[in-house]
């Protein structure tokens, strides 16, 4: 019987010991993902809009997606928790639509098609708008907001 006990203290205090673990792999998490968008937030904040042409939008939507395809793939490397690895998955894909959009924005002002700008800048807008809630909802105070300006001030 005392073996038993003995047994079933060590598989409690075992499990309490990986309570910690998943405090520190979420602290690590967030420590990571928060400093990969500490880094490329401001990269991308600091690109202007155009002020006029939707041509510009070729050069800008490259500078742009440039920044944000670079932080995508460092935030890819991140492993998050266990609990959070759904919406994580899912905010991750909320950044590369955010890429994606902001190229076909580079493509239509190379083309200077002004629709093609107004259609990838609205995409943008919904996406991000439900990409910085969902940082917000994880914890990730640097990914939020993206910073992607699309008007000029």
């Amino acid at each position: 019987m005392t073996t038993r006990v003995l047994a079933v203290l060590f598989a409690c205090l075992t499990l309490a010991a990986c309570g910690g673990d998943d405090d520190e792999s979420s602290d690590e998490f967030l420590s990571q993902a928060n400093a990969i968008c500490a880094e490329y937030g401001p990269k991308i904040e600091a690109i202007p809009p155009p002020l006029e042409d939707v041509d510009e939008w070729g050069a800008v939507g490259a500078d742009i997606g440039d920044q944000l395809e670079a932080s995508v793939n460092e935030l890819r490397l991140v492993q998050p928790p266990d609990d959070l690895s759904d919406s994580y998955a899912e905010w991750i894909g909320l950044r590369a639509d955010l890429l994606t959009s902001m190229r076909a924005v580079q493509d239509a002002g190379n083309i200077h098609d002004e629709a093609g700008v107004e259609a990838g800048l609205a995409a943008i807008r919904e996406t991000q708008a439900r990409a910085d809630e969902l940082a917000e909802e994880l914890g990730l105070a640097d990914c939020s907001p993206t910073g992607i300006a699309l008007e000029s001030s």
